[in-house]
């Protein structure tokens, strides 16, 4: 199970110092690298103050410079949002600027309707959009000249330049939606959970998938909150503060266009899915989740504001808790 650092690039402070959100992230990504983190994937978020990364492959970019030998991730490009052949050029750009180091994550992007009113993309179209949008994105990165007459999108003999270093970048959807999890098994891409969605629907998604493709292996991008502390209690007292005003922002964005969502937004299930609780719990965590989900790569995003905080969390996290997992496995 490789081991991922998850960003989104939050304010905690809420004082609007973008630039040190900024610099805080980069130094995180920096140290998981030297910690022996395989795996660093960055956020698309949009009109958010606590969550303030709207342009994921212009990070990945910079992070390219940034960094040596730790994969770099998209989670996830908003394919709604774009046209697929800028995605393909930036996506076959950061993979060029870190030496093949992309995992280019896919997504459709929740009922939000500030990107419907603010990218011109209605709610009913964006499945679509997106299906259309990752053929021809997958298309243009796997090389050749790519014709599609599509509902959204038409190019005509078009050949991408550059050209990626891999082939093929790897590509990994966030969907719990079982036709788009059966699409990602038939062709080879992996599947990714957010740190919201319930473990229960995660074990279904892979179960689906596997049932599409039997001798697939790993195929779970795994993305979970984490939070230590000295005892369980206290932990999950933290997190649950910390959670909160996240969970009420999301039931009032989603509650009347996405009812269906609202188990993802139990605080209290929220808690129970994420690894929080003392560095023995979170080992015991892991062994259930190695069991239960095999994971191609577990993905962390440390809960707590203060950035000394998330550090010593993930520190702890690599240097005390990891050894231990073949042990509790």
């Amino acid at each position: 199970m490789r081991l991922g650092l998850f960003c989104t690039y939050e304010n905690p402070r809420q004082d609007y110092a973008y630039a040190s959100a900024y610099a805080e992230q980069t130094a995180l990504v920096e140290r998981v690298e030297d910690l022996g983190f395989e795996e660093a994937w960055i956020a698309e978020h949009h009109f958010n103050p606590q969550a303030a990364s709207p342009s994921c492959l212009a990070i990945l970019a910079y992070l390219a410079g940034r960094t040596t030998r730790i994969r770099l991730g998209a989670a996830a490009v908003l394919l709604p949002l774009h046209h697929p052949v800028g995605v393909a050029e930036d996506a076959a750009t950061v993979d060029i600027l870190s030496g093949g180091r992309l995992e280019l994550g896919v997504a459709r992007g929740g009922p939000f309707p500030l990107h419907e009113q603010h990218f011109g993309v209605a709610g009913a179209e964006s499945r679509g959009r997106m299906l259309e949008a990752l053929d021809l994105v997958a298309a243009l990165l796997d090389g050749g000249p790519v014709t599609r007459d599509g509902a959204f999108f038409k190019v005509n003999g078009l050949e991408l330049v550059p050209r990626p270093v891999q082939a093929p970048v790897p590509i990994h959807i966030a969907s719990a939606t079982a036709e788009t999890v059966a699409l990602a098994a038939r062709r080879g891409y992996g599947i990714m959970a957010a740190p919201p969605f319930p473990l229960a629907g995660i074990a279904e998604s892979v179960r689906q998938y596997r049932a599409a493709a039997p001798e697939a292996g790993r195929c779970l991008t795994l993305l979970r909150f984490l939070h230590l502390a000295d005892s369980r209690a206290q932990a999950q007292e933290e997190a649950r503060a910390f959670l909160a005003p996240f969970v009420e922002r999301m039931k009032a964005t989603t509650e009347k266009v996405r009812p269906d969502w609202a188990p993802w937004f139990d605080l209290d299930r929220m808690i129970a899915d994420s690894l929080i609780g003392t560095e023995g719990d979170v080992v015991e965590q892991l062994a259930a989740l190695e069991r239960g989900l095999a994971p191609r790569s577990l993905v962390l995003k440390p809960l707590a504001p203060a950035f000394d905080k998330r550090m010593a969390d993930l520190e702890a996290f690599a240097l005390r808790v990891r050894p231990q997992l073949s042990v509790a496995a």
